[in-house]
């Protein structure tokens, strides 16, 4: 592979080794093993390196991070499935319906579960129960530290954070694909009525849109092109249904190449000059992408919807003051009172400050550095 470094070549050859159950083999000459962690941190694979990379092959202090690292995560995956086990139960006592996203189906097509790296844990759950998932929430030591359009998020120290679905898609730049056909897919867990299993096939599809989600807002890493994979190899897919819904949402063609893409790379056949190109931008930078290619691309959006020219002072407003719809489908409160919008608006900025404030400076950043390019 001309393309990348050799660093990159072996964290590749190690990603195919541990998805095929095989042990890599140690590495022909000199190599940076830092920089191979550093890799793997950005793609956020290092819990399948760490699985199955011998630590002999390295260096004392990289291995002694490695080892350590295998036992830290353990205990967290340890305490975060009991934590899961103990929400299960009163979401179900409570009659809210939920069903599991992500990571958390898809680490069971992993050769170990622990291999899938997870930093929180995604459910899609009844949307008009949100007022008891809350109370649930806090009940157990969450704090609500921050809400979108589509999902409330909890977290509890030292390592627990769940992300609570109402929706799976809001509208981003156009594409808000409607994927409320889950739940007549889903059947019902054994032992939790209200817990609801996403079929295989819709699992991909999924996987397929939040991948593109991902991908035009700034670019995917490597991790997505596993699940993929395993997804392909190892899930009962009826190709028939996924392909009438990938093109109900126009991603024929966008399907086929990651796909293709992902069949190739993780199966060691030789890629194309095009698949190599895709590549070389997947690994280039962290598991989803470059955050300031994100960042021209909503800039654009925003300008595009506005006339073709804006300035970053009328676009920074927009980021702090939403629009009235965006503000009701995250407060559902202000539909039953909506003489509370100007509340919310203060209670947003205050809850944003205090809970991401360095995301919010950064955006600023970005923006003016979009500007400055464009003068």
């Amino acid at each position: 592979m001309a393309y990348f470094s050799k660093e990159t070549e072996y964290f590749l050859y190690v990603l195919r080794c541990a998805i095929s159950g095989k042990t890599p083999e140690k590495p022909q000459g000199d190599l940076d093993w830092a920089e191979l962690m550093t890799i793997s941190k950005k793609q956020e694979v290092y819990a399948v390196i760490a699985a199955v990379l011998p630590l002999e092959y390295l260096p004392g202090e990289i291995a002694a991070t490695l080892n350590n690292y295998n036992k830290s995560e353990l205990a967290r995956l340890i305490a975060m499935k009991s934590e899961l086990a103990l929400l299960e139960t009163d979401l179900e006592e409570n009659g809210i319906r939920f069903m599991l996203l992500k990571g958390s189906r898809i680490k069971a097509f992993y050769p170990r579960e622990s291999m899938r790296q997870m930093s929180d844990i995604d459910i899609l759950y009844d949307q008009t129960k949100r007022d008891s998932l809350i109370k649930i929430m806090k009940s157990h030591g969450y704090t609500l530290y921050s809400w979108s359009e589509n999902s409330d998020d909890f977290h509890k120290k030292p390592v627990y954070t769940f992300e609570f679905h109402r929706e799976l898609f809001f509208d981003e730049f156009g594409f808000v694909p409607d994927f409320s056909f889950v739940w007549d897919n889903a059947t019902v867990d054994s032992d939790n009525s209200c817990k609801y299993v996403m079929s295989d096939s819709d699992l991909y599809l999924h996987a397929i849109a939040h991948l593109y989600k991902h991908y035009v807002l700034g670019g995917v890493g490597v991790r997505f092109l596993m699940d993929i994979y395993l997804l392909l190899k190892k899930a009962k897919l009826d190709t028939a249904y996924i392909a009438d819904r990938i093109g109900a949402m126009e991603l024929t063609d966008f399907e086929k190449t990651v796909r293709e893409l992902s069949l190739a790379l993780f199966d060691g056949d030789e890629l194309s000059e095009e698949q190599l190109a895709f590549l070389e931008v997947t690994v280039s930078f962290g598991v989803y992408g470059n955050s300031h290619k994100g960042r021209e691309l909503q800039y654009e959006h925003f300008r595009e919807s506005h006339g073709g020219s804006t300035s970053m002072l009328r676009y920074t407003l927009s980021r702090i003051f939403p629009s009235s719809e965006y503000m009701h489908r995250t407060y559902r409160v202000l539909d039953k009172a909506p003489y509370l919008l100007p509340y919310f608006y203060v209670h947003r900025m205050i809850t944003k400050t205090i809970t991401d404030g360095g995301r919010a400076t950064r955006e600023i950043k970005e923006i003016n550095e979009i500007n400055k390019k464009e003068q």
